[in-house]
């Protein structure tokens, strides 16, 4: 007679030892993977990449900003954010600022994107005219 309850058993000390584990994966403290916002940033008139352009992410709803800069090649990444919602934005002295908002970054995903700056006005007022 006992060996019919075996299975039930079986079960039973199944869905004891999971239930407890399956909680926790789904709890508050389980954080997704982060994604990567990365890309080029160019001049919009020669195609160069640009150096030390200030690169900042802000997500809907949060006050910090992430900030980094393009390299030489005018590369920027910008690692370890969460899912959400983000507008960049691109700033250099002499190019006019732009950004992109509504950037649906998902978990464990890279979002790329290649930007072109303008000079600014009061940039082309000091340069010599171009022919």
């Amino acid at each position: 007679m006992l060996t019919h309850f075996v299975p039930y058993l079986l079960c039973m000390l199944v869905l004891i030892v999971t239930v407890p584990v399956l909680a926790r994966a789904e709890s508050r403290e389980y954080a997704p993977p982060p994604g990567v916002l990365l890309g080029i940033v160019i001049d919009g008139d020669s195609r160069e990449p640009l150096v030390r352009v200030k690169v900042s992410a802000s997500a809907s709803g949060h006050t910090e900003a992430h900030v980094t800069w393009t390299d030489p090649a005018g590369r920027y990444r910008l690692p370890l954010l969460p899912a959400g919602t983000y507008t960049l934005r691109f700033e250099h002295p002499d190019y006019a600022p732009s950004s992109r908002a509504d950037i649906l970054l998902r978990a464990n995903r890279a979002i790329r994107s290649r930007v072109a700056l303008r000079p600014s006005s009061s940039s082309q007022a000091r340069s010599p005219a171009r022919n």
